[in-house]
C-alpha cells in the first residue's frame, strides 16, 4: 500500500524516535501506526509480517506495543504522567517499546507539554508515534521534535478491497469508492449508513428534475427530514457537482466516478460553467451558516430557490 511506501524511506537502524502521522483518515493513521511498531520491532530487517513480534502486533498483543488513550477520546493528563513514567521501565518481551498517540490533536494544551521533555531526550530504545488529523493544533514545540509523515490517500483500488466483502452491488461499491475521496474511514461510514444510496440517489434526482419552483416544496420537506443525514447530502451533493463540473470542462482525469460519466453530460447541458461555480460557492456558505446555528430549514429554502435563480440566469 502507498500508506506504508510513505514509511518504507526510514532505516530500521535509525529510525526517528518520536514521528507524526497526519491524515485526515484515522484508518490510514492506525494502519500506519502499527506498520511503524512492525518496523522497530520485526526480527528481519524488513517487515515481513511473519515473526512472532509481527504476528502479536497484528493481534493487538505485544506487550512492548502501546496505545493511548486508554478509553476516551483524548489523552487526559493522569494518561500522559503516567507514560511518562513508564517509558523507563524495560521493555516486557523485545528490545524496544513503542508508544502509539492517537487522537494527539484533541489532546490539550497541559497534556502535550506533559510529553515534551520526554520527547526532548527520549531513552533509547523507546518510540512515540503521534497521530493527528490536524497538525494545527498540535503545540509547535511538540511538532518541531517529531518527523512529520503527510500519509496518502487510499487508491480507488484498496477502497473496493475493503469493500469486497460488503453485500453490494459492483455499481453501489463503486459509487462508495468514488465519493469516499480516498479515505476507508469515510467509506466504512458510507457502508454502514443504511440510507447512503438513497441520499445519493436523491441527489441525482435534485441536479436533473430541479427545474422549478413548484419542486422547491417536494425537495425541501425531503431536505428537512433528514436530519443527522444532512450533513451527507451536502458532502455528495458537492462531490457530484465536482464531477459535473470537471465533466462540463472536459477534465475527465478529475471526475471521481467514472461510471457515470455520460450522467453527467447530461445534466451539464442544463448548467453554464458559471451557474456551477455559483452554486459551489453557494454550498461553502451554507456550511459556514449551519456552523453558525442558523435555522436549517430556512438554509435549505434559500438555496433551492438560488440553484434554480442561477439555472436560468446564466444559461
Amino acid at each position: 500500500m502507498e500508506i506504508f511506501n510513505a514509511l518504507n524511506h526510514l532505516k530500521k537502524g535509525s529510525l526517528p524516535h518520536s514521528i507524526m502521522l497526519i491524515s485526515e483518515d484515522k484508518h490510514n493513521l492506525s494502519e500506519a501506526s502499527f506498520y511503524f511498531a512492525k518496523m522497530v520491532l520485526c526480527e528481519s530487517d524488513v517487515v515481513d509480517n511473519t515473526c512472532l513480534n509481527c504476528r502479536k502486533i497484528n493481534h493487538l498483543s505485544h506487550a512492548d506495543v502501546m496505545i493511548y488513550p486508554a478509553e476516551k477520546q483524548s489523552i487526559s493528563v493522569e494518561e500522559m504522567v503516567a507514560l511518562t513514567q513508564d517509558v523507563y521501565l524495560s521493555p516486557y518481551e523485545s528490545n524496544s517499546k513503542v508508544y502509539i498517540l492517537n487522537n494527539f490533536s484533541e489532546t490539550n494544551a497541559l497534556s502535550q507539554n506533559k510529553l515534551l521533555k520526554t520527547l526532548e531526550e527520549p531513552p533509547k530504545n523507546v518510540y512515540f508515534v503521534l497521530n493527528t488529523t490536524n497538525e494545527a493544533k498540535v503545540l509547535p514545540t511538540i511538532l518541531s521534535r517529531c518527523q512529520k509523515i503527510y500519509l496518502p490517500k487510499y487508491s480507488f483500488e484498496d477502497v473496493l478491497k475493503f469493500l469486497e466483502e460488503k453485500d453490494f452491488s459492483s455499481t453501489q461499491k463503486n459509487d462508495i469508492a468514488s465519493f469516499c475521496s480516498g479515505s476507508i474511514n469515510r467509506a466504512k461510514e458510507f457502508s454502514e449508513n443504511q440510507n447512503f444510496f438513497e441520499i445519493l440517489d436523491f441527489c441525482f434526482d435534485m441536479w436533473k428534475n430541479l427545474r422549478s419552483s413548484s419542486k422547491v416544496l417536494p425537495y425541501a420537506s425531503k431536505l428537512y427530514n433528514l436530519k443527522t443525514d444532512f450533513k451527507l447530502f451536502l458532502y455528495l451533493y458537492n462531490s457530484v457537482l465536482e464531477d459535473i463540473l470537471n465533466t462540463k470542462l472536459n477534465i475527465f482525469d478529475l471526475v471521481k466516478n467514472k461510471n457515470r460519466i455520460e450522467e453527467y453530460k447530461i445534466i451539464a447541458t442544463d448548467f453554464s460553467e458559471k451557474a456551477l461555480l455559483l452554486i459551489a460557492k453557494e454550498l461553502t456558505k451554507i456550511n459556514e451558516k449551519l456552523e453558525r446555528n442558523c435555522n436549517q430549514n430556512i438554509v435549505v429554502d434559500n438555496f433551492l430557490l438560488y440553484v434554480l435563480e442561477v439555472r436560468a440566469k446564466w444559461q
